[in-house]
This record gives C-alpha cells, structure tokens and sequence, in this order.
C-alpha cells in the first residue's frame, strides 16, 4: 500500500509536468530568446530580465516559475548571445536549471535576414520527499536517489523578410531519461523528456517612423503526445511610452498585457491569464510579473543612427559641392554679361565712329567739290577726291601691317543654314581675328563656353568659329565677318535676313 501510494503520486506528479515541460509564460514576445535561441542578440540590445508567473491560484501545488535571463551581441550585430536560470516547480515535482545560446545572424540585405540558433543546458530534476504523504515514514522507497541531471540542447532558427518574421525551435533534442530510483522491485521511477516544436510567426507594422509598432502573432507549441497549442494575438508597442496586447490561448486561456517603459533603460510589465477551460473558475487565474533592464542604447539603433549620419555628411558635403558649383557658374555668368554689355557697348562706339568717319569722309568730299568749282581746279580737286576716299577704305577696315591677331585653322568651304552672302564672308572661310566687323552670337570669358556654342550651333546648322581678342582675353563666337561697319549692321538688325532667331553683336576688329 505504501508503494502504491508513492507510484501514484510520482505517476501524477509527472503526469502534471510532462504536460509542462517547457514553462509555459505570457511575455514570451518580450523574451524570445528564452524558446527559441536564434533570437539571441538579435534586436540590438543588452539586457537583464526577470521573470516570475503563478499560475491557477486557487489551486495549492499550482506551477511556479522563475526566470533570469540575460540577452547580447557583438558589435558587428553578426552573433547574438543569451544565457538564462530558471527554476520550474509543479507540486512536488520541480526542475531547475541554466541554458547558454549562441546565434548567427546572415544579413542577406537591409531588410532580409536569417538567425541560427543553438543552446545547451544542464538541469537538475527533483522530487520533493517531504510533500509526499505516508503512514510509514521509514518506507526504504522514500530513502531513493530522488534528484537527478541531465544535459540537453536547444536549436532554432528565425527568416525575417522585411517586417514579417517566421522562425521555429526544438527544445530538449536529446530527450533525455531521468532515473530516479532502481531499488523498487517492478520497475524503475522514470521521468522521460519530451521533443517539442515551437512555431512562430510575426508581423510589425511600423507607425510614425518606427515610434510606434503593431504587431500580430501566432504561435504554435507541440510535442509527440499531447494536443498542439496555438497563441494568436496583437501587440501594440510605443516605443517611448508603454506596451499593451491581447491573445488566445487555445484549450485554456486569453491572455491580456501590459507594460510601461519607465526610462529608456528599464520595462515593467504584467500578465493576467483568464481561464476558459471547463475548470477554469475552481483553478483560478494566472500572473506574472515582468523587470527588464537594457544597458545603454540599442546597437541596432546605434548603428543605424550612424548610417543616417554618414548618409546626411555626405549629402552635405554633395550640397556644399553643389553650391559651389552654383557659385562657380554664376561668377562665370556674371563674366560673360559683363562682357557683352561691354562688347555691346564697344560695338556702338565702334559704330558711332563708323558713322564719324563717313560723316568726315563726306565733308571731305563736298569740300573738295566745292573747291573745284569755284577754283576749277581739276587737279586740287582730284586731290581732295583722293584723300577722301582713302580715309573712306580706311575706314572700311583696312588690315594694319603692324598689328597682330590670333589665328585659327580654315574650316574650308562650309554650309550653313544661313543663305545670300559671299561664301569669303562665312565663318572657317575668313581669317579669324583679322580687321573687319565680325557678326557674333556670344562672348565668353572662358574658351570652353565659347566651343559649347559654336557645337550648339553647329547641331543647328549654323556654321561658326571662335578667335580671342588680345585686348581683352575674351572669346568670340562668329557667323559672318563684313568689311564695312554698314553690311555688318545690315546683318545684324535683320537677322541674317530673317534667317537667325538668336541675338547678335557687331566685334569691330
């Protein structure tokens, strides 16, 4: 009878836990880590929490759990780590233990991930004698060896595409025998762990740039012999202020939390679990309380503040290359209209001297007619006649023996869109920088401006060539050159005849 009473409460005693091996807590959104070891390291952060539930109140031997865990990675955020102690009491059953995990973290891209996760783990199973009621206390069955160890090892893995997240794990792989005693007769005290599978899955949808995030859930626990159990719920986290969610838990609960973020650096939160199973009011409800603190600032974050400000240096930088560049144009600018209003200025002057020296020319002429009337003086007046008209050719702009000009290779006979002058007058069939009045379309200061016109007008059908004033160190872009200031205007004012839309100035040379 006194064996019969201790099998039955060690065959219910493991009973009770092998429908719960693995501790069953509510913030397991908040402690991945703690199922599944792919999630260690994997948000950045360095943190300690502390967990502790009780679960059906109402009932004495109810489950107990405690749990201390501690979560990190490296600086290159490629490998995570994570190491907890819990201790898991069921009546007179209890387990307590450490488990140690190691992560790798593959970034494929910025948004697309894959986390492995392996941990092992030592725990220690015991029986506690003295909840065990008999009428003989000297029974030899309650002397037995009843407090064991066993090693065991954890495996997850964690697909992150985007802001949506699936991953598994396999706690107790080894599904290790726990012996407590050889010295009944019939068989030995046995406690047998479990394979188990857990499934989760997750989406974040991301408010106000990350400040806020809501995300809904679904996870899945099994094991070889008793019914899967799914959690489907919704979590909302503000970041700053405080987190609140809700989620079934099937055959057994609904489960609501809530936390607050007390600083930047410390979370308290909580859980109550209302029972809905056919038990549920004479069990009573489930609690847990939640401490967690992180030390210092995400490296996620961290790292990606970074990003951002290597990304705003360089856009800075790219701005102030960009506004000096702007500067550097409108300086250059700046040049070339002051150089065509000069050169628009020096062209007017140029003309008013042309009409000076006609006017002169003229006088000259009339004088010299007078003169032979009245003296009838043929050979004076044919002196006169000379001499006007030599100050007329040399106005006309006779080349000075003496000056120089720059020269620039012929461009042969060319064709132009521009009809009805001389094929001598079109530009690349004169000397450039030679005397004469040169028809141009625009005046730089650099050399390089100046060939971007003459390509433009080129592509137009426009034939045009550039020669420098060394006067001025200015570049002139040309389309006719004429040997009188008259043919030149002519040209000019009317457009080539109608044939050119652009401006035009006269460069008297």
């Amino acid at each position: 009878m006194k064996k019969l009473v201790f099998t039955l409460a060690l065959v219910v005693g493991s009973w009770t836990v092998q429908a719960q091996q693995l501790p069953l807590i509510s913030n397991y959104l908040n402690t991945a880590h703690l199922f599944n070891p792919a999630f260690s390291g994997l948000d950045g952060k360095t943190e300690i929490t502390v967990l502790n539930r009780r679960q059906w109140t109402d009932i004495q031997g109810a489950p107990e759990t405690q749990f201390m865990a501690f979560n990190g990675n490296r600086e290159d955020l490629k490998f995570g780590y994570s190491g907890y102690a819990f201790n898991d009491v069921t009546d007179i059953v209890s387990r307590a233990g450490f488990y140690g995990s190691y992560a790798w973290h593959v970034k494929f891209t910025d948004q697309n991930s894959l986390s492995l996760g392996l941990g092992a783990g030592y725990v220690n199973n015991t029986i506690n004698v003295g909840g065990i009621r008999v009428q003989d206390d000297l029974d030899p069955v309650l002397f037995s060896a009843l407090n064991r160890a066993k090693f065991d090892l954890n495996f997850g893995f964690n697909l992150k595409f985007g802001d949506f997240s699936f991953g598994a794990a396999v706690p107790n792989i080894l599904a290790p025998k726990v012996d407590f005693s050889d010295n009944y007769v019939i068989s030995p005290f046995q406690y047998q762990y479990m394979r188990h599978y857990v499934v989760n899955t997750q989406y974040d949808v991301n408010l106000q740039k990350g400040l806020m995030t809501l995300s809904p859930f679904v996870t899945v626990r099994a094991n070889e012999v008793t019914i899967p159990q799914v959690d489907a719920g919704l979590m909302f986290n503000h970041k700053e202020y405080f987190f609140i969610g809700a989620a079934y838990r099937s055959s057994y609960a609904v489960t609501a939390n809530t936390g607050v973020h007390l600083t930047e650096n410390i979370t308290m939160g909580y859980a109550y679990d209302f029972s809905l199973n056919t038990y549920g009011f004479a069990l009573g409800n489930s609690h847990e309380f939640m401490l967690r603190y992180s030390f210092g600032e995400s490296k996620k974050d961290k790292r990606l503040e970074n990003e951002l400000k290597k990304l705003k240096d360089r856009q800075r930088r790219q701005s102030g290359d960009l506004e000096d560049l702007l500067n550097d144009r409108l300086d250059e600018f700046k040049d070339e209209i002051s150089a065509q209003q000069k050169e628009l200025f020096d062209a007017e002057k140029e003309n008013l001297k042309g009409e000076l020296s006609e006017a002169a020319s003229q006088a000259a002429s009339e004088a010299a007619a007078n003169a032979v009337n009245t003296s009838g003086s043929v050979n004076s007046g044919t002196a006169g006649g000379n001499a006007g008209m030599n100050n007329g050719s040399n106005n006309q702009g006779v080349a000075n023996p003496n000056a120089t000009y720059p020269q620039t290779p012929q461009g042969g006979s060319v064709k132009s869109n521009i009809k009805g002058y001389d094929p001598n007058q079109y530009a690349g069939n004169v000397q450039a920088g030679s005397r004469g009045y040169y028809v141009t379309a625009g005046v730089f200061g650099s050399v390089t401006n100046a060939n971007k016109l003459q390509a433009r007008l080129s592509k137009q059908g426009v034939a045009s060539d550039v020669f420098q004033d060394p006067g001025n160190n200015m570049y002139y872009v040309f389309l006719l050159k004429f040997s009188n200031y008259e043919s030149a205007k002519q040209a000019q004012t009317s457009g080539f005849n109608g044939q050119y839309g652009g401006k035009l100035w006269i460069k008297a040379l």
